[in-house]
C-alpha cells in the first residue's frame, strides 16, 4: 500500500531527484506500480531498490519504464531474487 502512495506521488512530482528505498519490503506489486510512475517522472536521476524482493517479472516491467524515462540514470536493484 505504502508503494502505491509512493507511485502516485512520483506521478506528479517535479522536484525530488533521489530516492532510496532499500530494505522497504516494496515486492513486485510495489516494482510495478513504481514501473508505472516511472514512465511518466522527469525528474528522479537516483533510484535505489536494494533487497526489496523484486523478481523477474517486475524487473522487465522497471526495464520497459526505463524506455519511456529519459532522466532516470541509475538503478539498484542489488540483493534482489533476480535470476536473468
Amino acid at each position: 500500500a505504502a508503494a502505491a502512495h509512493l507511485a502516485a506521488a512520483l506521478h506528479v512530482n517535479s522536484s525530488l531527484r533521489k530516492l532510496w528505498l532499500n530494505y522497504c519490503q516494496i515486492g513486485d506489486a510495489g516494482a510495478f506500480q513504481l514501473a508505472a510512475a516511472l514512465q511518466v517522472n522527469t525528474s528522479l536521476t537516483w533510484l535505489s531498490l536494494y533487497t526489496n524482493s523484486i523478481t523477474d517479472g517486475a524487473v522487465v516491467e522497471l526495464a520497459a519504464a526505463l524506455h519511456l524515462n529519459s532522466s532516470l540514470e541509475f538503478l539498484d536493484l542489488g540483493e534482489n531474487p533476480i535470476k536473468e
